[in-house]
């Protein structure tokens, strides 16, 4: 355009008539008529109205580079990345920043554009409305200020181009991938100066391309520290744009675990983030949290000034999806199955069924890669892939509605729990590190399948699975999931056949660690139902039955039954089953000695199957027996040492415990209390959080003889008391009668006389035989209360302790 047919033009698009415009620019009526058809003749229009249509896009953007948006709010966070794209810009001619909807693409985009200062102003061209799979030559025209008639848009757009160093930020692309890459691979190929910074789902798959992938924001590693929760970005924008809408808001050690639980159920991405930290004007951050199951109905209301599908997660969200074609629409909805990260192989087990075959999951699954949809990492040589939670939710929603949930779930179930009970062969050494490698990386998916197996009318599925696995969980170990699932199929009636004495084997095996009575009771139930069985069912239900007993501190009877299931097992040369035999022999015998032949036998045994586990756990018992007899202490830190090697070769975090559960043991009987106090404590944690309540109460136990020792027997007296509480829960004999010699130990060494002869009086209510034998002689403790007491003072206070309830003496 001339200048007088830009100062035409631009009074055209106010709606003024040529006799008005000839009058403000003083020209004659005829004038403006001939540039009129002049305009119409450039623009390719047909009438005033296309004049007016142009002149209201060209007025958002008047000229290159005048229009680039700046923020309204803080940058938070990207410091690496803004620097990493600030050095590939100058280097490379087509940048293309990808990554999932909301993850903050178009602003780190902008961020970087406004930073720039050793190339030209950049000019921005927003492809977002442009229709999808339409040309994109009219917006490149509309930001560039170029106008013509659509043949003649592109040598026009490279006429303006090719005149001078140009650099364009291209955002939204993924809609319009196609005609977006056609035109920029021309541009760049046409012109010698110009860079491109664009923004999409996925690669534009243009020549020179470099791709750079745009990650959620990282979350806090400690979420109960405010400042480690601040000094995260994802906690840094939330806090911001919390402050924004509510002043005053803060990150206190109130709050924080709450916000970095926020963040991270938002997998840390910025809309997400943003649009729950504007709900904090309504909700508290816990209130939030526990909002966020129905995130698409409270993350709504963005900000002003964000793009229309910026304005609410879901919308965001939608907007990739409904890029998709049908197959891909199913392939992402059924992903949303899992709840975790998964392989290729196993996506292939899972979602490939009707209409999907294995040749279309081939085909659209690097397309679903390709659009952020799912994310993917490397660990070692294997890819894993997952839908951020956010995205999984939204996907799993679209699956419901398409009413096809049911039989993706029971896909996903009955192949994670056929697998896991197949393993039992390599957890016992055959493969026992990559068995247990899958059942750690699959154990989200072992807990969504069995909360799909226990809402089936029948217990079938869950119990192929549980006692599938059966005496293997010994090598995997006890998770508190496990005791819930237990519980919960206890309600009903046990499985007929030989899965219902494989079931009643795996509850006793699995409930020494909680409760000794009801171990007992499914003990004796395998028993019963295996004396129709074979000699294989006989065998397993002596071994769960000499357990049991063996927990209840009954070691004669626990005996007879263990060494009946080793000659069983030895005769149908299941070494690993004699091995667990042996074990449990060696657990249930007084005789030291013999004992630490047991466990030597029966860790060769393990060693010669590959097992590295269970032979952990013969070491670590060869070196609980060493100090408990207080023998052999410099081997025992060897054989624990040792242990806690092969643990974690092997990845078996439990046994791992164990080990150093034994060695803070013999820090302790070594006098360095110090060293104790600290292992016991850490452990202590780790073991609730598994729900190993046996060794619970031995940290309890450790820290209560620690605090003692360190003369505040306060704090000894309550961590003492809390482990004698367990033990009894438990069912644990020996570690009830060891907590409540040191509560009297405690006692007496503050003067509470009376109430230490009342503990060892009811030591004796529980163990009249003395059978449990918690220390080698508790007589010299009697002496010493006798001659504060008197013999009749001591004679009274004992004999109270057996009618004293036990609550009563514990919480005195």
């Amino acid at each position: 355009m001339t200048p007088r047919e830009l100062d035409v033009f631009w009074l055209v698009g106010d709606r003024l008539h040529n006799r008005e415009i000839a009058e403000s620019l003083r020209l004659s009526e005829r004038t403006v008529e001939s540039h009129v058809s002049s305009l119409l003749r450039k623009l390719g229009g047909s009438n005033r109205l296309a004049l007016v249509d142009a002149a209201t896009r060209f007025r958002a953007r008047r000229g290159p580079g005048s229009a680039l948006p700046r923020a309204l709010s803080s940058f938070v966070g990207r410091s690496q990345e803004t620097d990493d794209l600030l050095r590939l810009v100058h280097v490379h001619r087509l940048l293309t920043l990808t990554g999932p909807a909301g993850v903050g693409k178009t602003r780190l985009a902008l961020h970087v554009a406004h930073s720039v200062t050793t190339l030209p102003p950049a000019i921005l061209v927003d492809l977002a409305s442009v229709p999808p799979g339409d040309s994109v030559e009219r917006a490149f025209a509309d930001a560039l200020g170029v106008s013509g008639d659509e043949r003649r848009l592109p040598a026009l757009i490279r006429q303006v181009l090719a005149g001078d160093r140009h650099w364009l930020v291209v955002d939204n692309c993924e809609h319009v991938s196609a005609t977006a890459a056609a035109l920029l691979a021309d541009l760049l190929a046409t012109t010698d100066h110009l860079r491109v910074l664009a923004t999409s789902h996925g690669p534009l798959r243009v020549a020179g391309e470099v791709v750079y992938e745009i990650a959620p924001l990282a979350l806090s590693e400690k979420p109960d520290d405010p400042a480690a929760v601040l000094g995260a970005a994802c906690g840094r924008l939330f806090a911001d744009r919390a402050a924004a809408v509510s002043p005053g808001f803060e990150v206190t050690a109130d709050n924080a675990r709450h916000v970095a639980m926020i963040c991270r159920r938002l997998d840390g991405l910025p809309l997400a983030i943003e649009l729950a930290a504007a709900r904090v004007r309504f909700f508290s951050p816990a209130e939030l949290l526990a909002r966020l199951d129905d995130r698409f109905a409270l993350l709504t209301d963005g900000a002003h000034g964000a793009p229309s599908r910026h304005r609410t997660l879901e919308e965001a969200l939608r907007w990739s999806y409904d890029l998709l074609g049908d197959g891909e629409r199913l392939l992402f909805e059924r992903c949303s199955v899992f709840p975790g990260e998964f392989d290729y192989d196993t996506a292939a087990e899972v979602l490939v069924h009707p209409p999907l075959g294995s040749a279309d999951l081939l085909r659209l699954f690097p397309r679903l890669l390709d659009r952020s949809l799912i994310s993917r990492r490397r660990r070692g040589q294997a890819t894993e892939y997952r839908l951020l939670d956010s995205v999984r939710q939204f996907a799993h929603g679209r699956l419901e509605s398409r009413g096809a949930a049911d039989a993706s779930h029971e896909r996903h179930a009955r192949h994670h729990l056929r697998h896991g009970a197949a393993l039992l062969t390599d957890l016992r050494g055959r493969d026992q590190a990559g068995a247990l490698r899958w059942f750690e990386r699959h154990w989200a998916d072992l807990r969504t399948a069995m909360r799909w197996a226990l809402q089936q009318p029948e217990t079938t599925p869950a119990w192929q699975f549980l006692a599938g696995v059966g005496t293997g969980w010994q090598i995997l170990g006890t998770r508190g999931e496990l005791f819930d699932w237990i519980d919960r199929l206890l309600q009903r009636p046990l499985p007929a056949g030989d899965l219902g004495i494989q079931a009643a084997v795996t509850s006793a095996l699995l409930l020494c660690y909680q409760d000794t009575g009801r171990a007992l009771t499914f003990a004796e139930q395998a028993h019963e139902r295996a004396e129709h069985g074979g000699e294989r069912e006989q065998a397993l239900a002596l071994l769960a039955l000499g357990w049991a007993t063996m927990s209840g501190e009954q070691r004669a009877p626990a005996i007879t039954h263990l060494e009946r299931a080793a000659s069983h097992f030895e005769r149908l040369h299941d070494d690993w089953h004699h091995a667990i035999a042996l074990f449990g022999l060696a657990h249930a015998t007084s005789d030291t000695e013999f004992a630490q032949t047991l466990l030597s036998r029966a860790a060769d045994l393990f060693a010669r199957l590959h097992d590295h586990v269970d032979r952990a756990s013969c070491l670590t018992q060869m070196a609980i027996r060493a100090i408990e007899g207080r023998t052999r202490l410099d081997e025992a830190g060897s054989w624990l040492t040792e242990a806690a090697r092969l643990a974690r070769l092997s990845g078996n975090d439990h046994e791992r415990l164990h080990a150093e559960v034994s060695l803070a043991d013999l820090d302790q009987h070594r006098g360095d209390h110090t060293s104790a106090e600290a292992r016991f404590g850490g452990l202590f944690a780790e073991f609730r959080r598994i729900g190993d309540h046996r060794c619970m109460v031995r940290c309890l136990l450790g820290l209560g003889r620690a605090a003692a020792f360190g003369g505040d027997h306060g704090q000894a007296r309550r961590h003492l008391a809390e482990g004698v509480e367990l033990a009894v829960g438990v069912g644990d004999l020996r570690a009830t009668l060891t907590g409540l010699y040191l509560l009297a130990e405690s006692d007496h060494a503050t003067g509470c006389f009376r109430r230490a002869a009342n503990l060892l009086g009811a030591a004796r209510r529980l163990d009249p035989e003395g059978r449990g034998n918690p220390v080698p002689d508790d007589q010299a403790l009697r002496t010493a209360l006798r001659d504060r007491l008197g013999p009749v003072g001591f004679a009274s206070a004992f004999a109270a302790g057996h009618r004293i309830p036990l609550t009563t003496l514990l919480s005195r």
